[in-house]
């Protein structure tokens, strides 16, 4: 599961101007550090803050940097030097100070906060004037449970073109997140463990029952053998099998076990066939 702080280094898909606050005691001792970045959306014309906070940080922190007046006006730090921005793939550049600030504020701090700690900080804001919005431990782990797939879809990859990548696109329209390799597989990822990780989270796994799936001794074969393993272990049936181009004849040979699970045409098309597994899925 990914952290706090990496949530707070990644998330923000803008361009993003940084700076750092070291806070200290009465004693003049550095005693912790809170990282700010100002966000600037192309898209929107606008920008708004971040913050992160470690665990000790307390309330008087939030406090401090949010009584900022630099905080309160969306710069950086006064005296910056008018410049124009924009991402290196596009021409398109903007002036900073073309740039709406918003007065909305991400907290990110590295702890699980109670309800009186959240209401004390909305309330820092709205007697500040900013729109806050918190993400602590808890808003990482419920992020972690939602990006768990719903489904793994098995194929073989000269199904890709003509129904399986199409399949995926439209399950993640309807909010269900599938692990799908063109998806879920990041460059230097093992296959092996992502692909087991794959079934052992996924609530259901969808069969592509193609031709190419039947006759592949691959990758393909290995993956059902897991998938069935899993339903020995959790006495569960969690195929959805899609006959795409196969006879009873086909999947029989290939699985007999296969002809008693109902399984749905790929000529009812991508869309079909998601809202289908869809309303399998959260039946």
């Amino acid at each position: 599961m990914a952290t706090v702080r990496e949530y707070f280094d990644v998330t923000a898909k803008a361009l993003n101007a940084n700076r750092e606050w070291e806070l200290s005691d009465d004693n003049g001792v550095s005693r912790i550090s809170i990282y700010g970045k100002l966000s600037h959306s192309i898209e929107e014309n606008s920008k708004y803050w971040s913050f992160y906070f470690p665990a000790k940080a307390d309330i008087s922190c939030i406090d401090f940097i949010l009584s900022q007046p630099n905080v309160a006006e969306g710069v950086i730090e006064y005296g910056e030097l008018e410049q124009e921005i924009g991402f290196v793939h596009t021409p398109e550049r903007q002036k900073l100070s073309a740039f709406f600030f918003t007065n909305r504020v991400y907290i990110y701090i590295d702890k699980a906060l109670s309800n009186f700690e959240i209401q004390a900080i909305h309330k820092l804001g709205d007697n500040y004037g900013f729109n806050i919005k918190i993400r602590d431990i808890n808003y990482v782990k419920k992020c972690a449970e939602l990006e768990k797939p719903l489904a793994f879809i098995s194929h073989d990859f000269n199904d890709k073109d003509d129904l399986v990548r199409e399949l995926a696109i439209e399950l993640n329209k309807k909010l269900c997140p599938v692990w799908y390799d063109e998806f879920s597989l990041k460059i230097g990822d093992s296959l092996r463990e992502s692909i087991e990780k794959g079934l052992k989270e996924s609530k259901k796994c969808i069969l592509v029952l193609s031709p190419s799936f039947i006759s592949n001794s691959g990758w393909t074969k290995k993956e059902f053998n897991s998938i069935i393993m899993r339903e020995i272990f959790d006495k569960n049936n969690v195929i959805l099998p899609i006959w795409h181009n196969v006879s009873a004849e086909d999947v029989y040979n290939y699985s007999p076990d296969l002809l008693d699970r109902f399984g749905l045409q790929s000529s009812l098309g991508p869309a079909e066939l998601a809202e289908k597994i869809v309303e399998k899925i959260r039946a």
